[in-house]
């Protein structure tokens, strides 16, 4: 099924992209804050370990207002989302503190203790900023999908394969624009974690990862600009042959 975070080959999302070479990374302290507090979250309370998956699905289940609003906001209102389903907040904690309310009642998972130990772990990434040897060697290690295995690849470059014409409940990195259509495996960047069961807090085999090409004729028809070739990274499980 169709979710408003699958916006690829959906023309009511299509635009003009505006580069700027010289734009910031973050344009307000509170974006590079966000940024930093939201990959923490994701490393802490997934069960099956450090990763970012179980972030993005929990940004597809906020609000539609929330995720059409500015990126970073949507980073934000995920972790809020990721921190209540784990019970370290109460549902309508955070805007009782902004408001000056009284907290809302309930128990909470987290012991004091462990709350303040992640704050303070949150406040060592976080301020200033992470160092570049952080983000650069150690973080891509703790969070990286890459995983080796003994299984062998199903497909080789130069196979005919179609993806699958269902799409998976939940998170999925499956686009929908090229659900059951053709395309051409080019290209096979090993084998990784699997994006979809890890965020739903499932652990799975690790699966191969091909770079498929499609003719923008077959995913979008006539109405395709000439010679249009599309390259895109799909799951093993989202493959078959053809």
């Amino acid at each position: 099924m169709t979710t408003l975070a699958d916006m690829g080959g959906r023309a009511e999302f299509y635009g003009t992209v505006a580069h700027d070479p010289d734009a910031p990374a973050f344009h307000a302290d509170w974006e590079r804050r966000a940024f930093g507090c939201a990959v923490f979250v994701s490393g802490i309370l997934n069960p099956t370990g450090p990763d970012l998956d179980s972030g993005r699905w929990a940004i597809e289940q906020i609000a539609r207002e929330d995720y059409l609003a500015p990126y970073y906001w949507r980073w934000l209102r995920g972790m809020e989302l990721q921190l209540e389903q784990a019970k370290w907040l109460q549902p309508g904690e955070v805007q009782a503190r902004i408001d000056g309310s009284p907290a809302p009642g309930g128990g909470r998972r987290a012991r004091k203790i462990q709350t303040t130990m992640a704050s303070a772990a949150i406040g060592l990434v976080t301020r200033p900023t992470m160092p570049r040897f952080m983000a650069a060697q150690v973080m891509p290690r703790i969070i990286g999908g890459n995983r080796r295995t003994i299984r062998r690849p199903r497909f080789k470059v130069g196979d005919a394969v179609r993806v699958r014409a269902e799409r998976a409940a939940g998170h999925t990195r499956q686009p929908g624009y090229t659900s059951g259509k053709p395309g051409t495996i080019v290209g096979n960047s090993g084998a990784v974690r699997f994006s979809d069961a890890r965020a739903m807090g499932r652990r799975s085999r690790p699966q191969y990862v091909y770079t498929v090409a499609f003719d923008g004729r077959d995913l979008w028809g006539e109405a395709a600009e000439p010679d249009t070739e599309v390259r895109i990274e799909l799951f093993e499980s989202y493959l078959e042959a053809r």
